[in-house]
């Protein structure tokens, strides 16, 4: 199976991946008019990828967050609008991840999940 995502060429599989797309208006000229009817002005059309990794390992988690410290990266994931691959230049938001649990066995942390968000340029 290919990976659901990459980030700079690198694959990630995240337990959950939202898709959301969203419009960026004008601060000047969007609004109602006296008659209650809208009018905007839309100035783009982004993309934000909403991804959820369960159960990391310490060394997985470090891979996943290295990939992420640049300020922008390309990101290629499945596009539901494109019905395709699509890779697009993102910044991740804020990153959250709460730690489960240490592994006596394997000698590390395992990470509850870790959320990113992943907004287009």
């Amino acid at each position: 199976m290919d990976d659901v995502i990459k980030i700079n060429g690198v694959g990630f599989n995240p337990s959950s991946l939202e898709f959301q797309v969203y419009d960026l208006d004008g601060e000047e000229g969007s609004g109602r008019n006296q008659n209650g009817e809208m009018f905007r002005d839309r100035k783009a059309v982004k993309r934000k990828i909403v991804c959820t990794f369960n159960g990391l390992t310490d060394a997985m988690a470090s891979k996943l967050l290295k990939a992420v410290e640049p300020v922008f990266f390309s990101l290629e994931y499945p596009d539901p609008v494109e019905n395709k691959r699509k890779t697009i230049t993102a910044y991740v938001g804020d990153r959250t991840m709460p730690i489960f649990k240490y592994d006596a066995v394997k000698k590390c942390w395992i990470w509850e999940t870790i959320n990113l968000n992943f907004i287009e340029r």
